[in-house]
């Protein structure tokens, strides 16, 4: 046995040791992403610069969040620079400011397809990182990010660095969109449950139209609608799930309107349909108002739910019970589409010192092995049909963005409004709305 005074001993020379060892621990292998050791970049006492819309709260994510506590004094130890979030929603023009003034040599500019990044690309003011980083560091990527990299491409090249987060999803897509539905609801009408439809492959178009109209009702009988079979269907969002576009490219590279072509008219006529001809739409556009009135049981189906609100929203707040199902396949799709509703990602400015080692930074600090997948589905979903849904959509996403181009689509939203009140057909809005959106793409790209 040992004596009072040994033992304290013992246990000195013990934390001694994991303190000493700590000390001398390798930092985070940067080599997985063919990069330099982290211990090999100095950025020789710089303040970098951190600019993004929500920069407060990555802030607070590093100062609260038990796996990734401490990692910002790590990597300014290691990497011998000063961290400094700046919180600044007036992108591009703030970054388009700064290096202009100079300012931006060390500076991490995180973006979104819809929040400056086309412009900041378009314009030249960053660099293309598939130019100065290896292939591996792409490769090494989690596979919804390598997939957003892949959607921004331009000219071939990949010219973001992967996204920062205030959130443990590394590695997951915050912004994917899903159709929730209300399970409850569904067993006390009667009605059979999305979730088999879904692995069946019968959750179509048609299904949800027979669905929204059974659960359409006047349930107080004073002649107005109390209770919708759908709220917050959004047509670019349903195009998708036709295998429609707003945009692609053509075989020559240049970004063109496809809004015009059959399968996205298709959609178009589909959400006149249900908000119109069957009216199993609630006729509303305010975003709060069609989630509570799914959250508070008065919605079977709600076609709006990025991955964010379900833990914001949806989950902490819905009594009812309720399930995650894809938008329902097209008639000109046979398999489920997934699409999202932004795309992040963070670029280096043009005039920037050392990228490579800005690269490295960011890398360091935002880790996938940061995310257990067990907290991190706790945190959206509540049932293991939902959980399945929720993976299966980051593993088979391949990129698509409804609205890949939002800042460039002229008055895109208010005129499909107006074809889902009738006021337009499909094939009239869009010959309204292609020359203003190529002519603002072209103006864009100088193509």
């Amino acid at each position: 046995m040992f004596g009072k005074s040994k033992m304290s001993l013992v246990l000195t020379l013990v934390l001694s040791l994991i303190l000493f060892g700590s000390t001398f621990a390798s930092a985070f292998d940067l080599t997985q992403f063919g990069l330099k050791p982290a211990e090999e970049y100095d950025l020789g006492g710089a303040t970098v610069t951190i600019i993004s819309w929500t920069s407060d709260r990555m802030s607070k994510y590093f100062q609260d969040n038990l796996a990734v506590m401490g990692r910002v004094e790590e990597a300014e130890r290691i990497f011998n620079c000063k961290i400094n979030w700046m919180q600044d929603s007036n992108q591009p023009d703030i970054n388009a400011a700064r290096l202009l003034a100079g300012e931006s040599t060390h500076d991490i500019w995180h973006v979104q397809n819809k929040k400056g990044y086309w412009e900041l690309v378009a314009n030249g003011y960053v660099i293309p990182l598939s130019d100065i980083l290896p292939p591996e560091y792409y490769e090494a990527m989690p596979p919804t990010l390598i997939a957003t990299e892949e959607a921004l491409k331009y000219n071939g090249k990949y010219w973001g660095a992967g996204p920062v987060e205030w959130r443990p999803v590394y590695g997951y897509q915050n912004d994917m969109i899903f159709v929730a539905y209300n399970k409850t609801m569904f067993e006390r009408e009667g009605i059979e449950d999305l979730y088999e439809l879904y692995l069946a492959g019968e959750w179509t178009w048609d299904k949800a139209t027979e669905i929204a109209v059974k659960l359409t009702a006047d349930l107080d009988g004073d002649g107005e609608t109390d209770q919708w079979g759908i709220v917050d269907v959004r047509p670019w969002d349903l195009a998708v799930s036709n295998g429609a576009s707003i945009t692609r490219e053509d075989e020559n590279g240049r970004v063109i309107f496809t809004a015009d072509e059959p399968a996205y008219l298709e959609a178009l006529e589909q959400y006149y349909t249900w908000w119109s001809e069957l009216e199993v739409v609630m006729p509303t556009y305010g975003s709060s108002t069609l989630r509570d009135t799914f959250i508070n049981g008065k919605a079977g189906m709600y076609f709006y739910v990025p991955a964010y609100s379900l833990t914001d929203q949806i989950l902490p707040n819905m009594v009812d019970e309720w399930g995650l199902v894809p938008y329902p396949k097209g008639p000109r799709m046979d398999e489920y589409s997934w699409t999202v509703q932004a795309l992040n990602t963070t670029l280096i400015p043009i005039n920037a010192k050392d990228p490579e080692a800005l690269v490295a930074l960011r890398t360091f600090l935002w880790r996938e092995e940061d995310i257990d997948t067990t907290d991190l589905l706790a945190a959206h979903v509540k049932s293991r049909e939902a959980a399945d849904v929720f993976l299966t959509a980051n593993r088979e996403w391949d990129g698509n963005a409804s609205r890949l181009f939002e800042n460039f689509l002229g008055d895109f939203q208010n005129v499909t409004r107006e074809v889902a009140r009738g006021a337009k057909s499909p094939a009239a809005a869009m010959a309204e709305l292609k020359p203003v959106i190529q002519g603002n793409l072209d103006d864009l790209f100088n193509q």
